[in-house]
């Protein structure tokens, strides 16, 4: 039990029986994340998974996905507005930064509010994200770029090992656990682009409350991820659409400005410790949401 001055705070490991709560708190904030997202998060790292509690009240959370027990990923830093201003987060980040002392590196998306907070900790800035979207996508400006060499096919569970070097070599490290959990999503779309029967490419994505999140896409070029994104564009139609984009692959924003992508706001990614899976940047195009990288 922690005492901040005006209520006692208890922190204790997430519960699916907290969702409810939670969704309260997350709708309030118009957050895209589903249920689903978050019960995956639960049962895949329940000990890093926090919230914080007052009165038997819910009133704040923190999750971190580990990948391969080296890298986590920290997100879902929320606390209920009547909360704010207290401390609540701080002893949320707090905490979970103690529990993920064996992880070489521990990363997190800042908001632009975040940033000076998480650099009191020791966090570093390492490059910046644009989340863009589009509420109406008219199937007219749907473009083709040439495939004729290339074969996309739907990423099926069994394809999941054979995504995992390229992941490694792009992202930095292997995550398995995240890649099935996508390729299992109710409403997924998923494709794999290769050429000459090597893997070239992947692209995800899964439904959120507001938008239909695209990400994350890796290619081995600008041409290949759009041809992973004009399949995807193809099979969602008219749906709303969210990307969380690298910032510096400008001729891909300056094509998703041509689609009718909008800048809606910016992030910037950060780390602790290390930043030894950095991977190859100019190989990430989209990445998979700020609470899972």
């Amino acid at each position: 039990m922690l005492k901040n001055g005006k209520f006692d705070i208890s922190i204790r490991e997430m519960r699916p029986a907290d969702l409810e709560a939670l969704m309260q708190i997350k709708n309030a904030e118009n957050w895209n994340q589903t249920e689903e997202d978050w019960l995956f998060l639960i049962k895949s790292n329940p000990k890093y998974c926090h919230v914080a509690v007052t009165e038997n009240k819910v009133i704040g959370s923190v999750t971190a996905i580990g990948y391969q027990q080296k890298l986590a990923w920290i997100g879902m830093m929320l606390v209920s507005e009547n909360y704010r201003g207290f401390g609540v987060s701080k002893i949320l980040l707090s905490n979970i930064i103690k529990r993920l002392d064996k992880c070489n590196s521990i990363k997190l998306d800042a908001t632009p509010a975040g940033i000076p907070v998480y650099k009191k900790i020791g966090f570093v800035e390492e490059y910046a994200i644009d989340r863009m979207v589009r509420s109406k996508f008219p199937s007219e400006i749907i473009d083709q770029e040439h495939t004729r060499s290339y074969e996309i096919s739907n990423i099926l569970p069994d394809d999941i090992n054979g995504l995992l070097p390229l992941d490694k070599m792009i992202f930095g490290i292997e995550r398995p656990e995240l890649f099935r959990y996508l390729s299992s999503n109710k409403k997924k779309i998923s494709f794999q682009l290769k050429q000459e029967d090597h893997l070239k490419g992947f692209i995800f994505s899964r439904e959120g409350c507001n938008y239909m999140q695209i990400g994350p896409l890796v290619a081995d070029s600008l041409s290949m991820a759009k041809v992973l994104l004009n399949a995807t564009f193809k099979v969602l139609g008219e749906k709303p659409i969210l990307v969380d984009v690298l910032a510096d692959q400008n001729e891909l924003i300056e094509w998703l400005l041509f689609k009718n992508f909008k800048y809606e706001r910016s992030f910037t990614r950060m780390y602790l410790k290390t930043n030894d899976y950095s991977g190859k940047k100019q190989n990430q195009f989209l990445i998979s949401g700020p609470e899972l990288g």
